[in-house]
């Protein structure tokens, strides 16, 4: 039997369920296109802790027009656990120029030093709300888009939001999102979920410094 979702104690996940790559970002004339998804996310935990949760994922070899969808509950953009007051998520797609050069790794060490630079740590200490916080991982994410797309790969799709708990549905749980541009067209699902589902990377916990 399923339990009735507590706002101050269930734990919920954000996932990416599917995803077309509509077109190419580059050339129109290779087969293959390389897309990875990068994201980011700030709960309310995350805020007095100075931590900040990191994901990524690359999709080698996917023709254009293809559509990829995740197995069970879908790519973990951010959980599962109970965020507190919101949660806010910063989601970037890219497409690769040469065989992924850019590694997850890589992506951390360059988000981690914006994140310096920006002085996202004291701004956290502030205790800021939850559109500061989105803010934030919009300024973070265009910079990683920049970065990037300087090393040659192209940014392919940007969103980013927040999930309030104290609203009638809390953080818009067992509802989906479907978002597209001339790229990507692709679904996001908030859902319940007490356990990361092991499809794919969970998401990771950056120190900010």
């Amino acid at each position: 039997m399923q339990m009735t979702f507590d706002r101050y104690v269930s734990r919920i996940a954000i996932t990416l369920s599917q995803f077309t790559l509509l077109q190419r970002g580059d050339s129109i004339f290779d087969r293959y296109s390389e897309p990875y998804i990068v994201s980011f996310a700030i709960d309310a935990s995350n805020v007095g802790e100075n931590t900040l949760s990191f994901n990524f994922m690359p999709f080698p070899k996917v023709h254009p027009g293809s559509t990829i969808t995740m197995l069970g509950d879908g790519h973990l953009l951010y959980g599962p656990t109970n965020p507190g007051e919101f949660v806010a998520l910063s989601l970037l797609l890219m497409e690769s120029d040469k065989d992924m050069r850019e590694t997850g790794d890589n992506i951390r060490q360059l988000v981690s030093g914006k994140a310096a630079d920006l002085g996202l740590k004291a701004v956290m200490l502030a205790n800021p709300g939850s559109a500061a916080i989105v803010s934030l991982l919009k300024e973070l994410t265009a910079f990683t888009a920049g970065r990037l797309a300087r090393d040659g790969d192209d940014e392919l799709f940007r969103t980013e939001g927040s999930f309030l708990r104290d609203q009638p549905n809390p953080y818009h749980i067992n509802r989906s999102y479907k978002q597209r541009n001339d790229f990507i067209e692709l679904e996001l699902r908030i859902i319940s979920l007490d356990v990361p589902n092991g499809e794919g990377a969970a998401p990771q916990t950056m120190k900010l410094d």
